[in-house]
């Protein structure tokens, strides 16, 4: 931890006081006397508007809130308490929820799982959401929200949330009621539509370090017109964040660097040493060592000659000095890779997170406005349309040159002090560039949306209607500024002297090559030679356009069929859906794409269209009888139909699934309810993961290498193809939930709910290393690789086909708690306190019919073989103080994450059955617990009898300042850890301060 800074406090409290002023000067000049009516929910309860509502996960109307379904509301006001000022933020309170995607969880640019949508935040409930897909659906009032990420996702911070009245999450299967995506669970998103008057907030914030500048402002409008039959509401944000990073620059948590290195094949003062080498320094060690000092392999930002043939043995481990005119000593370190790649522990180079932003800088806006008018007495007209932005950056890694471009002695820029230790022979060398060429990773994201509705009164009894038109539109434009370009680099390295000028030539271009007609020479050797105009040739641009479109048709009914059996009407609801998306992703018409050193991929374009139908019926049966205070049971049905079509072959498939649910409520005594459910539940493959074209990776770099442990671990120069696959089957999941809610008081409620969920032929998008080493340890998806049959016992990998695929299947099970408790003191004193918390026991992953299962419960670190879901501790737990008294509401919220496994795959010392010897041992397999505070306060300055209402609030994040545990570990598709942590679970940013103003009238 970053001790006291006297520069960095003063800077804190100069913008703390500027921004008190400003927002101050500003709530006064808003504050004039006007009217006001908004009601404010209670913290843990649900606002609902008087008579019929709807809860999420059902479409039958109800009185009130009945807990048919395990559900966890989050209220306005207590969104408010906290500080939070986004959906995402929201988010974070419920313990269900993972962050896996968001700006705080950003890895080092392309090839992590946050690269291609970098600033967006998604729910992802039971940590269940697959890599380029989504099984949690986000709604805005019960409907769909056009997705906002090629992988089906919805971001949820360009939804509005100036007018959220309450966030409701029903974690279970909800397919019968909305459809395919909803396996984990629904994040519903509830805005105040009759909001009436006009409530602004300006708000900014800060961390202890003096980085990371927060700024916000909100406003809102409400009012009737037409006589009271009409009313319209407007709204609008604005927010901006900087970034904080490096990581290892700014954090001394992360400037420790640490990380897992690899003990086998690795190169200790000349010997190839390991684990499974006995006699060597590094035998009686583990295979994989937790340790500090985290740096890339044989490499350096002055360049440093390989290890390696054909370097003559004199020139091999020297690295150029500062000023490229030299050769020194290079320090390798230790755990160095005879293959170069990967990690390694201390010696010379700069530490692998020094680009990984704590947080990405990220500037959002949102536009809402809804409008309803009754054209009958009994038939409303609805319009709304919404208007988002996102734009984010992260720092992504600069190639430099691979392992396998050769360097030759007759180069223009060696000395002839170099030139000598070269010798004759050609050299590889590792640099690190980004020193000198910066490769930003950018994105543009824009949404629409609009939707047109009618609703009225049927005329029979109490049967209503609702129809829709939904239009949205998604657009992101993403680049990364420098990207290698293989064939101009290729080219400008092998610079020589022009016998004509005496300066630096490519030998391409002096021998009349066409293609290197503009090639500029390249100096890699030394910390800043290299020029702006070699920088401009041989790094370039690449882009990736991405455009979605979806049309939604829907309509329903709902009612009463009969007065039923005395308990209360047998209700039903019926409808239709149709929904047509297309998607298109592109990359511009570049002559080189194919030469680019790490790209977005190829063009892909496809249309997937959507037809349900769905019935359910609710079925009163007992109501205040002796057998009882009350029962009732709920089903639902629905069948989908897809179709998806490829665009660009024309290819299409059709699929039918049917989802059902089956619940019950009973309530034998007052205080005292069960519920159950069991539901089928559906996921048809998204638009990424059918469509998604890739080029194979290059072997000649890190992402072309796989490590063969049928061979020792030697690295194998192989092609790796992900992508999308068309010939995806659709997931099904079988989900129970049993629960019980106590309410021994009107004051007190309790409920325990539990849940298992088993996902079976689920979609996942393996890593090539991944797919060897599952067919290595369980035998299984050996048919997707591709052995030279010419090399005996498996000993040399040709081809990995790591593109998506369907597993055996995936099964979490687990508890839910929730516990309120509100107690008055006087006339205008309360506090109220509700805990949260999930136990998870079970996240079982069986690769294939057959093979072992693995069970990943309590694993904190970030890496997850065959990785399309995201492993949690077991427990986590989230409490809630607040304090109201008079114009002052103090909250302060504990969030405890569990002690955990770094990798449920390792074995460590804290195992009975650990060997140093097993090619899965770890040092250390253990990730330590973890408490935070957060401290909110309102006070209310001014509230008139009018209305009016003037407030000042504040929050302190990560009040004691704790630093995140250590639990580094690569993610599923690069080769070093993102971070020394997994920020998903942990805060890695400290203690942090935001201030602001809301007014209301």
């Amino acid at each position: 931890m970053i001790g006291n800074n006297e520069n960095g406090r003063r800077s804190w409290c100069t913008r703390c006081a500027l921004m008190s002023s400003a927002t101050l000067a500003i709530g006064t000049l808003i504050a004039s006397p006007a009217p006001a009516q908004e009601t404010q929910p209670q913290d843990g309860e649900a606002a609902a508007d008087q008579g019929l509502i709807v809860i999420t996960g059902s479409r039958i109307k109800r009185d009130g809130f009945e807990d048919r379904v395990p559900a966890t509301v989050m209220s306005a006001q207590a969104i408010q308490n906290l500080g939070r000022v986004n959906v995402g933020e929201v988010l974070t309170l419920i313990p269900q929820n993972a962050a896996f995607q968001s700006d705080t969880n950003a890895g080092p640019g392309v090839g992590s799982r946050a690269s291609s949508n970098i600033g967006a935040t998604y729910a992802n409930l039971r940590g269940l959401n697959p890599f380029y897909g989504t099984r949690t659906l986000t709604l805005v009032d019960s409907r769909r929200f056009v997705p906002t990420s090629d992988s089906g996702a919805v971001d949820v911070n360009l939804i509005p949330s100036t007018l959220i009245s309450r966030v409701e999450t029903v974690t279970g299967g909800a397919s019968a009621a909305y459809g395919s995506d909803a396996i984990a669970g629904v994040v519903n998103i509830i805005l105040d539509r009759r909001f009436q008057g006009l409530k602004g907030q300006i708000d900014g914030g800060i961390t202890e370090r003096g980085d990371g500048e927060t700024y916000h402002a909100a406003l809102a409008a409400g009012t009737g017109f037409g006589g009271g039959r009409g009313h319209i509401v407007l709204s609008a944000e604005y927010q901006k964040n900087e970034e904080v990073g490096g990581c290892s620059r700014v954090r001394d948590w992360c400037a420790d660097s640490w990380d897992v290195f690899l003990n086998s094949n690795v190169i200790v003062g000349g010997v190839t040493s390991g684990f499974n080498r006995p006699g060597t320094p590094t035998y009686g060690q583990p295979n994989y060592v937790i340790g500090r000092d985290s740096k890339l392999a044989y490499t350096t930002r002055t360049s440093v000659i390989r290890n390696a043939a054909p370097a003559a043995p004199a020139a091999r481990n020297m690295m150029w000095n500062e000023d490229g005119t030299a050769l020194v000593p290079f320090d390798a370190g230790l755990y160095s890779q005879a293959s170069a790649l990967g990690p390694r522990s201390g010696g010379d180079g700069a530490s692998v997170y020094e680009e990984a932003y704590l947080r990405t800088p990220i500037e959002r806006f949102a536009l809402f406005g809804a409008a309803s008018y009754d054209l009958t007495d009994t038939t409303e007209l609805t319009l709304e349309a919404s208007y988002g932005g996102r734009k984010a950056r992260a720092m992504a890694i600069t190639s430099g040159p691979t392992s396998t471009m050769q360097f030759r002695p007759d180069n223009a820029f060696l000395t002839p002090a170099v030139r000598a230790l070269v010798g004759s022979n050609n050299f590889t060398v590792g640099t690190d560039v980004d020193d000198q060429v910066t490769n930003m990773n950018m994105a543009d994201a824009k949404t629409f949306r609009a939707v047109l509705g009618v609703n009225g009164e049927l005329g029979l009894g109490n049967w209503t209607w609702d129809a829709y038109y939904q239009y949205g539109r998604n657009t992101r434009f993403q680049s990364l500024s420098h990207v290698r370009v293989n064939s101009f680099f290729s080219f400008g390295i092998d610079a020589v002297i022009d016998p004509s000028t005496g300066d630096p030539i490519c030998r391409a271009k002096l021998q009349g090559n066409p293609d290197a007609a503009d090639c500029v020479p390249i100096n890699l050797f030394g910390a800043s030679n290299l020029s702006q105009e070699a920088i401009d040739y041989a790094w370039r641009e690449a882009i990736e356009d991405f455009k979605y479109d979806q049309h939604v048709v829907a309509a329903s009914i709902q009612g009463a069929l009969f007065d039923g059996v005395g308990a209360g009407p047998f209700s039903a609801a019926l409808g239709v859906e149709h929904r047509s998306d297309k998607g298109d992703v592109t990359h511009g018409d570049v002559p080189y794409y194919d030469q680019f050193g790490g790209s977005f991929g190829l063009d892909y374009a496809g249309k997937i269209r959507v037809t349900e139908g769905f019935l359910e019926l609710n079925t009163p049966l007992l109501r205040n009888v002796p057998m009882g205070k009350f029962l009732e049971l709920n089903g639902a049905i629905r069948h989908t139909a897809t179709k998806s079509t490829d665009s660009l072959t024309d290819d299409s498939r059709s699929v039918g699934m049917t989802s059902w649910k089956l619940g019950g409520v009973y309530e034998p005594i007052e205080g005292l309810r069960f519920r159950a459910t069991r539901s089928r539940d559906i996921r048809a493959a998204g638009f990424r993961e059918l469509f998604e074209q890739q080029i194979p990776t290059d072997p000649s770099t890190t992402r072309g290498r796989v490590s063969n442990p049928f061979n020792s671990n030697a690295a194998d120069a192989t092609p790796i193809l992900s992508g999308g696959n068309f010939a995806l089957t659709p997931e099904k999941a079988n989900t129970w939930t049993v629960g019980a809610v106590v309410s021994p008081t009107r004051n007190l409620r309790f409920s325990v709910d539990w849940f298992a969920i088993k996902i079976t032929d689920a979609v996942t998008t393996p890593a090539g290393q991944q797919l060897v080493d599952t067919c290595f340890n369980l035998d299984v998806f050996c048919d997707r690789i591709t052995f030279n049959p010419n090399v005996a016992n498996r000993a040399d990998i040709t081809f990995v086909d790591a593109r998506q695929i369907n597993v055996g299947s995936f099964t979490s099970r687990g508890l839910d708690i929730e516990l309120d408790y509100t107690t008055e003191f006087g006339s205008d004193s309360r506090v109220s306190f509700r805990l949260l918390g999930t136990y998870l026991y079970d996240m079982v992953i069986q690769a294939a019919p057959g093979s072992t299962p693995v069970n990943f419960a309590g694993q904190s670190g970030p890496a997850a073989p065959l990785g399309d879901f995201n492993p949690s501790p077991k427990l986590i737990l989230n409490g809630t103080v607040t304090y109201d008294q008079g114009p002052f509401t103090g909250t302060l919220q504990g969030r405890y994450i569990g002690k955990g496994a770094l990798n449920k795959t390792f074995i460590g010392p804290d195992d009975p059955d650990y060997d140093p010897t097993l090619p899965n041992s770890i040092n250390d397999n253990t990730v330590a617990s973890r408490f935070y505070l957060t401290l909110g306060l309102n006070v209310r300055l001014l509230s008139g009898d009018n209305g009016r209402q003037l407030e000042w609030f504040g929050t302190v994040d990560n009040l004691l300042d704790t630093d995140p545990p250590i639990a580094p570990g690569s993610t599923a598709s690069v080769v070093q850890s993102s971070y020394p942590t997994n920020p998903a679970f942990f805060d890695t940013l400290g203690r942090r301060y935001r201030t602001g103003i809301r007014v209301r009238y």
